[in-house]
């Protein structure tokens, strides 16, 4: 009976010492409250009953906060809820003095199970505290119209960024992998002013796109047609340039013939215009006493002449 009861105790001792570790979780094991080993392999595993803790870690799941809105029950069942209710005013200041609600939403994941289990007391409400104190900080360095429109993608990056920074300060084990400005808009007093002008900012945007969009399209054929231009001026100076260099060589020919010969090349030259002036007509030439010389066929001459 004594064995039975031995053998019973024993299989009910091993029996509580085993446990599962899922894909994508950790089991953090103390002893007497110290961390002694971390088990990370997926499986069965064993601890030493009522001496040994454990303490499951999901580092595969991404984490979400929420800050200024909180999603309907049913929603993303990774969301995290906020715990101190007074953090979650979207209302902030921002660098030019104006009043903006930002709703923001981080997402995080956890990379080191003993830091995050160890270094502090409240997790969660500790990454909360610092996010609120990073976003606000961080809309307070922009303008209104960055916080709105300009520089939100700047804003998100800059927020992850110094957010971070933070978590390894504080040793929080958790690598912050996504923030979204989920909405930013002015209180609800001034809104339709505000709308008025992110209309206008929008028409300006359009106007500006309109224009750019026609400045490509007139632009090219200008210069187009101004290369045309040119190409043709250039064609007609090469060919005037011809033309002009033909007409001084024919002259320098007619210059060098007249050097040889004036006189004969005077009286061809004025026979030859003559027949230009007078074309079809009957030549006479006359002595200097004002007597007709006879006839002579002159035309056929200079004709004969000229071939």
């Amino acid at each position: 009976m004594k064995w039975l009861l031995l053998l019973i105790f024993l299989v009910y001792f091993v029996y509580n010492g085993i446990y599962t570790i899922e894909s994508g979780q950790e089991a953090v094991i103390t002893r007497f409250g110290m961390h002694v080993r971390t088990e990370r392999e997926a499986g069965l595993k064993w601890k030493i009953p009522l001496i040994e803790e454990r303490y499951m870690v999901n580092v595969a799941e991404v984490q979400r906060m929420e800050f200024g809105f909180n999603t309907a029950s049913g929603g993303d069942s990774r969301k995290v809820a906020v715990f101190d209710e007074r953090l979650n005013d979207s209302l902030m200041l921002t660098g030019d003095e104006n009043l903006v609600n930002v709703e923001t939403i981080i997402q995080f994941k956890i990379i080191n199970s003993e830091d995050f289990l160890f270094n502090v007391d409240d997790q969660y409400g500790t990454l909360q505290v610092i996010t609120v104190s990073t976003i606000r900080r961080s809309v307070a360095n922009n303008s209104l119209d960055n916080v709105l429109t300009e520089n939100k993608v700047g804003i998100q990056q800059e927020i992850r960024e110094d957010l971070q920074e933070i978590c390894d300060y504080y040793g929080l084990g958790v690598q912050i992998t996504a923030v979204q400005l989920q909405d930013v808009s002015p209180p609800e007093e001034v809104n339709d002013a505000f709308q008025d002008i992110a209309r206008a900012k929008l028409d300006k945007e359009s106007k500006t796109n309109e224009a750019q969009s026609y400045e490509n399209k007139v632009i090219p054929e200008a210069r187009g047609e101004a290369a045309k231009l040119i190409s043709e001026a250039e064609a007609y100076k090469e060919e005037r340039t011809k033309k002009a260099n033909g007409d001084v060589a024919n002259f320098n020919k007619v210059y060098e013939k007249y050097v040889l010969g004036k006189e004969v090349t005077r009286t061809r030259m004025y026979l030859e215009t003559m027949e230009e002036v007078f074309p079809g007509m009957d030549i006479y030439i006359t002595g200097d006493d004002d007597s007709t010389v006879k006839f002579l066929p002159l035309q056929d001459y200079v004709r004969g002449g000229a071939n």
